[in-house]
């Protein structure tokens, strides 16, 4: 078979069916984890570089030190951004690298053959490690994954060969690939595109292939790609083996290395006698000695033009022979220092010998003493080929033998390239003007008028210059117009923004709907939006009902009064922080007195002492009552069994209004402590160390609680201490009794008798010998108490908390009483929350207009916020509200009327960038809180964290428990603080305040049967534990700081510890200052706490540590060690599949209950998975429910009894209402109204079959009335039905309605099973008991997994949290556990849209002191993005040049006015460049043309439209596997309705753009020359970017070669030296991405700051899915997923982003056509309070004269607005209004 056959084969069945996820490697993938990197990959991405001149056909040149620094430039864009990455060489796969040229003739074959082995060579000498291994069948491969547990590999797969023709050895390459890439994916290694692999910013984004073992199982896939490689394998050559190389690092000097020698030998051996080739040789030979003499600028060197003849000669036969002898003479003796070799050095010294007919019989007049030197040398070695006659370096014996090849250059010197030098358009700004001074251009151009000449006059000078310098289309349709847009209209439609109208609606907000309306559909409206906010603002006040505090109780709302003070009225000093009154501020339990001076004591007035007297009479009298209430429950234990009293017990201790009096408190820990030692007695197994455990920690728990409270009497102490002497509890601290008791309550005795435990004499033996601790005390306490240790770090009591804060909390409320900013960072669980709503309290307390914002990344945490606000502070706000909620979808009251703002980062900062609401909301705000501010490092919406950041006016308070770098990230944002006048610290807290313990849960490989959840769970479904340091068994040597272990776990290590070091004598002593008695000697006489542990924690990893980086530690340290704590958990090794996941999924669950486990989210992030799960859970439910229903027969009397019931109630009824009702009827019914049957509903769940919370507040008819809502609301069945049994879905797709309502069940404990995706995984206020990942994925990352593990253990609430892994290998959860949080890093956020929109916040704000301010302040920044090594200079050069650029496309004005289609630029920010290529579509007239038929042929016109529109805004790339011709026939699925790959542009929008293209290269090359010209000219740049490795500067001599090279050398400004190396000139680059990644060192021109359009014309050849036109024809949503390849959890957010496209194209267009029209300043709607502009309506008779799309903002096409305008504003809302259509009825 063919080998295109079998490729076009494999492709269809397997490759084309991947579905490979495009996403970020370093954030959402691979994190801090080890990943590989194919070498060959690494030469092929170099050595297909199209400016490198190495291995083309048609030039002999061989441009080596530009592909190493192709290679170094790649493997940097890793290093740079702290990558972990190895790099991995297969001898197998070279065949790409040799074969993948545009050719594969034997010239082009053996230049690559040489280049790979000499880029391999360099690799190793990077300081990155290379492993090379024959092929992954390897042994050694098979060891290396076993023990490195690499992430994922970077290859390429030959799929960039796609686009052009390729022969059979190319595709037998290919057919060899897609061997190896199966064989790494089903050993479990995931595969990532390094060819399509994008470095934008600080991210890495590419295609992910996740790994899938079971291809094996897959028998007739194996056996195709077993037949494809045999194929291969018989038509390639092989591989020739490589020995080792060497890494010596030898400096360079004159003399040829062995491998030289070696090749020269073999050359001469190998061929036969050629005057002509063996004087080619030795000119080779000479160039290599002459190469140290040649400054790097010498070798920037054109094509070489010789004869013709000679050129063929050296191509076909003398260089590849020449080549492969240096190939082999390199693999057989590597070499010491980098070889060197210069085509273009070699062919010019040619022509210089080939054309000079009288040279000198000196070399040293042509090459200078040092070069000639080397020839002698050289000839010396050589000796026995120059006596032979056949290597000669004279120059007369050279310029003879090549004398018949002389040829006449025409012109060796440069031709004058003919460019003007790009002059900047004129720009006068008062603001920008002064931060650009620093970077005064040369090529800056300034208007003739002087500054004092009249406005008239400078706007016409303007004007010329305009008309002078750019040129614009002026055909008709067009959108040319120039008015200066005034940024004061609403964004959602056209109406001006007032602070007097009820709605300030921004720009970003949802549409509504904009048909034309008649007076009935707007009165209709009206009332559902009143409705819609009701229910609204219910749903909030129940929301809140369910929110608790930090020790679980509800929440308490504080009325805070009015301040009758605004924010100008605030004085300057601020109060001191004892002035302030917080609702956190309560006495806690029982605080530690603070001595206090008489100066400080406050002395009573006569009322207050009144006060206290009465509240002491009150708690005397409650006092007594207690006592008479608690012996009457201790009379109704009296007779009970020991199990009832305790029973009972236990509810009493749970009413918390009782619990409020101490001494009651007090009374029944005694009395359980006195049940526990009657249990206890009675216990059978009682001297079972686990039930001796079991008690003494209950007493302990008890009696530590006791001294807490510390109003125990003197009987009481007594009691317990003669207890713990009977049990062997030494003589602690928590015996002692409180300096808080009075001597009321020592005098009091106990309300019960205590059980007698022990003899009356001390001489006689134990009463119950097994009362006493199961081991040492120090040893009971780490194994079986570590969980109820004091967890406080310096705790003391602060006045302005309710709470005993730690050390850090303290800290920060003193950073906040000053007004400083903070960055906060400490685990979920430490405590956090309490910052936010100290900061709220102090803002409305201060003022009546003051502003703190609270951004929250996601939604679903605005919700929650915003009802914890409204359920926590109440405040008559007399001009607007306390809060207000706004986001993209919706809105609630107005965000610039409230003291609280919640809101998510884009809404933000739109806000800060309103010019409307720069000089009268801006300067009211007094804090920004940026919670989980480590999404500042997302790939999508970072750059927007960043650029609040910048822009923030007032202090901020950053939270998060996940960030990899604090002091790094720390340090960037205290420069961004203080040139913001603001002081800043960093406040770390590393430790939770519970830990987490981790289990793996076994699965049943055969299905089992779920009966009901009352019984016992199946034995084959278990979950084992994870002790944290069985991580050693996956070879970690790095252990994370937040990888913590219990006290039990620091035990059991102690002890795998003392194993290991049986057979050392110095382990033993190390070990003996561990051992856990005498490390704590220092505690005696107190329980061991929580620091104990840590610092015993922290020695123990310590030691471990050091013993790790001794020889052969894995084998006899770490893995004795590993094996030891990992018991059992061989079992969880299998990889299942889906279906085993889902068939066992109930089980874990069932399990989760039988353990009391429950409360759980279970966590997986695939929307469709989480959906699936719930329904199978439901079905497996239901299921068993009815077949028990069936099978009960007590079930089926009750139900036969309630039908007899039901019939004789409609009886009844009927005889009721004929005749009058008696008394007695009445008592009747009373009677049945309280029957069973009154409640029974045979559609309910049972208990058996639910895990719904039975126990719970939340009624039968709440929920009744809470389904109904939601199915008003378009939820489905399965949901609801679901949510009966307890069970309920949480992600971004489902509804907002349902989200809400699952959240409060959820809090209350109705919902105890949530099936979420990642949506809860940040700060969501649902506190559970466990959190279980389900199945493995991609998105399963360090950060991912800290944050959904974190929601487990809440602080206050449970002092343990469960974290379970289901379907996960354990060598992944090893992984997962040691993975570390990867650094933040940044983004370029000043692009050219924000350089736009900052010039519309100066002008439309009149240069307010806030815009100002703001940007001044980030402008003045050393280094203005996080992560960036972009300096001040830099930055504000290409500020210059964006402006420039705005004001030759017509989008700035030369004072810096934004023009008419800044709305269209601005709406749609976030997807520059797009937006920018829409107005080039847009002034090009091209989306006018196609517009024109929307009246007569609607249907082509809007596919149209939705071709163009999607490849700007909704535009995912297919794999290179679907480019090239025929590829689409070969890939797409029989009788798929699916284009798949979205159509190319047409001739008319691709011309447009590249012309629009070549203007954005020429102003940003201008850019780059510019600033290369003015600050690096005297910069060297002959540094390599990785190895540091310095070439010469200058040659050290002025021979005439050396002049002559210097002479025709290219001239470069901006372009790297190294890249020149090939001929490259800075005017010679013709994409945008060259320009970018070409640039010289100290140049950094990112391609992703550049609005460039590279990827939109598809320069590279990449094919764009066109999954939007498809949907648009066919709206089938299942074809998306299996022939378009979109996940089906990404098909709804991935519809509703483009639908968002093209509703904020609609809004952009109305501003333009309101501002172009005939009467654009009309003032009268501007005023009105009412409505929007149609607010009266139109008649229902007006409505037939509209034309299609006219809308309720343009019902009729506006005076001044063009036919072409008009058509296309038409076509853009007929088209938005259909894909509506269709996207509303899919999701119904």
């Amino acid at each position: 078979m063919a080998a295109q056959e079998l490729l076009d084969q494999l492709d269809a069945k397997w490759y084309s069916k991947l579905n490979p996820r495009w996403m970020d490697l370093l954030g959402d993938y691979v994190g801090n984890e080890l990943f590989l990197i194919d070498g060959d990959a690494i030469c092929q991405q170099a050595l297909n570089d199209p400016l490198l001149a190495l291995g083309k056909s048609q030039d002999c040149s061989f441009q080596l030190l530009h592909a190493v620094w192709n290679v170094e430039k790649l493997v940097s864009e890793f290093v740079s951004r702290r990558c972990n990455f190895e790099i991995v060489f297969f001898e197998g796969n070279e065949h790409l690298t040799l074969y993948g040229g545009a050719d594969t003739g034997r010239f082009v074959v053996s230049s690559r053959r040489l280049a790979r082995t000499i880029l391999k060579i360099h690799l190793q000498r990077l300081g990155v490690v290379v492993t090379s291994f024959e092929s992954p069948e390897d042994k050694s491969w098979a060891l290396f994954t076993d023990s490195k547990q690499p992430m994922c590999l970077l290859c390429n797969d030959g799929s960039q060969f796609a686009t052009v023709d390729r022969d059979d050895v190319t595709t037998n390459a290919v057919l060899l690939q897609r061997h190896f890439i199966f064989t790494m994916m089903s050993n479990g290694v995931a595969v990532v595109s390094l060819e399509a692999t994008d470095f934008r910013g600080s991210k890495i984004l590419s295609f992910v292939y996740e790994q899938n073992p079971l291809l094996k199982e897959q028998k007739k896939l194996v056996k195709l790609v077993i037949k494809c490689r045999e194929n291969a394998l018989e038509f390639l050559p092989e591989p020739q083996p490589q020995d080792p190389v060497a890494s010596s690092t030898t400096l360079p000097t004159q003399s040829i290395e062995t491998w030289a020698q070696a090749a020269t030998d073999e050359y001469f051996q190998s061929n036969a006698q050629d005057t002509t080739n063996d004087a080619l040789f030795a000119v080779f030979l000479l160039h290599l000695i002459v190469l140290p003499y040649v400054s790097i600028s010498e070798r920037s060197q054109k094509p070489v033009t010789f004869h013709p003849r000679l050129e063929s000669k050296l191509r076909a036969h003398v260089m590849p022979k020449l080549l492969d002898a240096l190939n082999e003479g390199l693999m057989k003796h590597g070499a010491e220092r980098r070889p060197d070799i210069d085509g273009r050095v070699f062919v010019n010294l040619l022509v210089a010998f080939t054309n000079d007919p009288t040279p000198a019989e000196d070399l040293s007049v042509l090459l200078g003493p040092g070069p000639a030197d080397g020839a002698k040398s050289l000839a010396v070695s050589f000796h026995q080929h120059v006596e032979s006659g056949r290597l000669s370096f004279s120059p007369v014996a050279l310029s003879r033998a090549l004398s018949r090849w002389r040829y006449d250059e025409v012109d060796v010197s440069l031709p004058p390239s003919g460019e003007v030098p790009l002059r900047l358009l004129p720009f006068h700004n008062d603001v920008f003007d002064e931060c650009l001074k620093p970077i005064h251009l040369a090529s800056e151009v300034t208007p003739d008028t002087d500054t004092s000449s009249s406005s008239s006059s400078s706007e016409s000078s303007a004007e010329e210059w305009e008309l002078d310098d750019i040129s614009v289309s002026q055909e008709p349709g067009c959108f040319t117009n120039t008015t200066t847009f005034a940024d004061d209209q609403r964004w959602h439609n056209t109406r001006k923004i007032t602070f007097k109208e009820t709605r300030l609606v921004l720009y970003g907000e949802k549409r509504d709907d904009d048909r034309p309306l008649s007076k009935e559909d707007l009165k209709y409206l009206k009332r559902r939006k009143e409705r819609n906010y009701q229910t609204f603002m219910r749903d909030i006040h129940r929301h809140a009902t369910t929110l608790t505090g930090a020790r679980g109780a509800p929440l308490q709302r504080v009325v805070i009064p009015i301040a009758k003070r605004l924010i100008k009225d605030l004085p300057t000093k601020k109060e001191a922080p004892s002035q302030r009154c917080s609702s956190l501020q309560s006495s806690p339990v029982n605080p530690k007195p603070r001595k206090e001076s008489k100066a400080q004591q406050v002395k009573l007035t006569s009322a207050e002492k009144l006060r206290q007297k009465i509240q002491e009479a009150k708690a005397v009298k409650t006092m007594s009552e207690s006592e008479v209430w608690w012996k009457q429950q201790l009379a109704q234990m009296g007779s009970l069994p020991l199990e009832q009293k305790a029973e009972l017990l236990g509810r009493i201790r749970g009413n918390a209004r009782r619990m409020e009096d101490l001494w009651l408190r007090t009374e029944t820990l005694l009395y359980q402590v006195h049940l526990d030692v009657s249990r206890w007695i009675r216990d059978s197994e009682s001297d079972e160390p686990r039930v001796q455990a079991q008690y003494c920690v209950s007493i302990l728990r008890a009696v530590s609680e006791i001294h807490k409270i510390g109003v125990a009497s003197d009987e009481a102490e007594a009691f317990l201490r003669s207890l713990f002497e009977t049990i062997g509890i030494p003589d602690l601290e928590i015996l002692e009794p409180s300096s808080a008791r009075s001597t009321e309550t020592t005098k009091r005795v106990l309300t019960f008798q205590p059980v007698r435990f022990a003899h009356h004499l001390h001489s006689n033996p134990p009463l119950y010998p097994f009362l006493e601790l199961p081991s040492h005390f120090i040893d009971f306490q780490l194994e079986h108490y570590g969980v109820y240790m004091d967890r406080s770090m310096d705790g003391q009591y602060d006045s302005r908390v309710s709470f005993i804060p730690d050390a850090w909390q303290r800290n920060v409320l003193d950073r906040l009483d000053k007004r400083e900013s903070v960055l906060v960072v400490a685990p979920t669980s430490a405590g956090k929350t309490f910052i936010s709503y100290y900061a709220m309290e102090q803002v409305l307390r201060e003022s009546d207009d003051g502003v703190l914002v609270y951004v929250a990344p996601t939604k679903p945490l605005v919700n929650q916020i915003v009802s914890e606000i409204s359920a926590r502070f109440e405040k008559a706000v007399k001009s607007g509200t306390v809060w207000a909620a706004h986001t993209r979808d919706w809105r609630v009251h107005e965000p610039h009327k409230c003291q609280i703002l919640v809101t998510v980062p884009e809404m933000l900062a739109i806000m800060l960038l309103s010019p409307v609401l720069a000089a009268t909301w801006v300067p009211r705000l007094r804090w920004i809180v940026l919670d989980e501010i480590h999404s500042i490092g997302q790939q999508e919406g970072g750059a927007v964290w960043e650029q609040l950041l910048l822009f923030a006016p007032c202090p901020i308070i950053g939270l998060s428990a996940t960030i990899g770098n604090p002091e790094e990230f720390s340090q960037w944002l205290e420069s961004v603080q203080e040139q913001h006048g603001f002081k800043y610290a960093l406040i770390q807290h590393k430790h939770r305040y519970s830990h987490l313990r981790k289990f793996a849960y076994t699965m049943s490989q055969e299905p089992i049967e779920f009966k009901d959840l009352s019984s016992e769970p199946q034995p084959a479904v278990r979950p084992i534990h994870i002790h944290p340091m069985s991580v050693l068994l996956s070879g970690t040597r790095v252990l994370p700081e937040d990888l913590a272990l219990e006290s039990r776990d620091c035990l059991t290590l102690f002890q795998a510890m003392l194993k290991v070091a049986d057979q050392s004598y110095e382990k033993q002593e190390q070990l003996a200052e561990l051992e856990p008695r005498k490390f704590f000697t220092r505690s005696q006489g107190r329980l061991l706490s929580q620091r104990d542990v840590l610092d015993y924690e922290a020695r123990l990893k310590s030691l471990l540590v050091d013993w790790s980086k001794e020889p052969g530690a894995y084998d006899r340290i770490l893995r004795p060690i590993g094996e030891t704590l990992s018991r059992g958990q061989e079992e969880c090794e299998a990889r299942p599949d889906r279906k085993e996941i889902y068939m066992n999924l109930i089980h874990v669950v069932h399990d989760l209950q039988w353990r009391g486990n429950l409360p759980a989210i279970l966590f997986n992030f695939d929307r469709h998975d989480c959906e699936a799960m719930a329904r199978r859970l439901l079905k497996e439910l239901k299921s068993a429910e009815k077949e028990w229903k069936e099978s009960s027969t007590q079930y089926q009397n009750k139900l036969a009894k309630w039908k007899d019931w039901v019939a004789a109630s409609k009886q009844k009824k009927k005889v009721s209402g004929r005749a009058k009702k008696t008394k007695s009827q009445e008592d009747e019914i009373l009677m049945e109204a309280n029957s069973w049957e009154q409640t029974f509903d045979p559609d309910d769940p049972l208990p058996e079959f639910s895990f719904a919370g039975q126990w719970t507040s939340y009624s039968k008819s709440e929920l009744k009335e809470d389904i109904d809502d939601l199915k008003r609301a378009g939820v489905q069945p399965w949901a609801m039905d679901a949510l009966k049994v307890g069970i309920a879905v949480h992600h971004a797709g489902m509804n907002r309605k349902y989200r809400t309502l699952i959240e409060s069940l959820f809090r209350i404990g109705f919902v105890r099973v949530v099936i979420a995706t990642g949506t809860l995984a940040l700060g969501i206020n649902m506190p559970v008991k466990t959190s279980v990942f389900v199945g493995d994925s991609v998105y399963l990352t360090a950060l991912t997994y800290r944050q959904c593990a974190g929601r487990a253990g809440r602080r206050g609430m449970d002092l343990l949290g469960n974290v379970v892994f289901y379907g996960i290998p354990m060598e992944r959860i090893h992984r997962i556990m040691t993975s570390k949080v990867p650094p933040l890093a940044g983004n370029m956020p000043l692009t050219t849209t924000l350089s736009l929109r900052l010039c519309n916040l100066l002008h439309g704000s009149q240069q307010a002191p806030s815009a100002v301010n703001a940007i001044n302040s980030s402008l003045r920044l050393p280094q203005l993005s996080l992560a960036s090594n972009i300096m001040r200079d830099e930055v504000l050069h290409h500020l210059r040049f964006s402006i420039d650029y705005l004001r030759r496309t017509n989008l700035l004005s030369a004072r810096g006015e934004p023009l008419i289609m800044f709305p269209l630029v601005a709406h749609l920010y976030h997807t520059e460049p797009s937006n920018l290529a829409l107005v080039a579509l847009l002034q090009g007239g091209v989306l006018h043309r196609i517009c024109a038929s929307i009246d007569h042929n609607p249907m082509d016109t809007k596919r149209s439209l939705v071709a163009i529109i999607s490849r700007l805004f909704a535009r995912r790339l297919l794999p290179r596997l679907y480019s090239g011709e025929g590829a689409l026939e070969r890939l797409r699925p029989p009788n798929c309705p699916s284009r798949i790959i979205l159509p190319p542009l047409s001739h008319d929008a691709y011309r447009t753009l590249s012309e629009h293209n070549d203007l954005i290269l020429e102003t940003f090359r201008g850019y780059a020359n510019s600033y290369a010209t003015q600050y690096l000219s005297q910069t060297p740049d002959n540094t390599l970017p990785l190895s540091k490795e310095s070439l010469a500067l200058t040659a050290d001599q002025n021979a005439p070669f050396m002049l002559y090279l210097r002479r025709k050398a290219v001239k470069v400004d901006a372009t790297s030296s190294f890249v020149a190396n090939s001929g490259v000139t800075d005017s010679s680059l013709r994409t945008v991405t060259d320009l970018a990644r070409t640039t010289r060192s100290g140049l950094h021109l990112d391609k992703n700051a550049i609005p460039g359009f590279d990827d939109l014309l598809a320069l590279d050849g990449r094919v764009v899915n066109g999954y939007i036109l498809d949907y648009f024809t066919h709206g089938q949503v299942k074809v998306l997923t299996e022939a378009n390849g979109i996940r089906q959890s990404d098909i709804w957010s991935a519809l509703q982003a483009f639908l968002s496209a093209l509703a904020t194209l609609q809004t952009g267009l109305e501003h333009y056509m309101k501002a172009a029209a005939a009467g654009p300043n009309l003032e009268s709607e501007s005023s009105d309070e009412g409505g929007d502009p149609g607010d009266e309506g139109r008649d229902a008779n007006e409505g037939d004269t509209l034309e299609p799309g006219a809308t309720s903002i343009f019902p009729v096409k506006p005076a001044g607005i063009t036919d072409g305008d008009w058509k296309l504003y038409r076509a853009v809302v007929l088209t938005k209004r259909e894909f509506e259509e269709k996207f509303k009825t899919t999701w119904t």
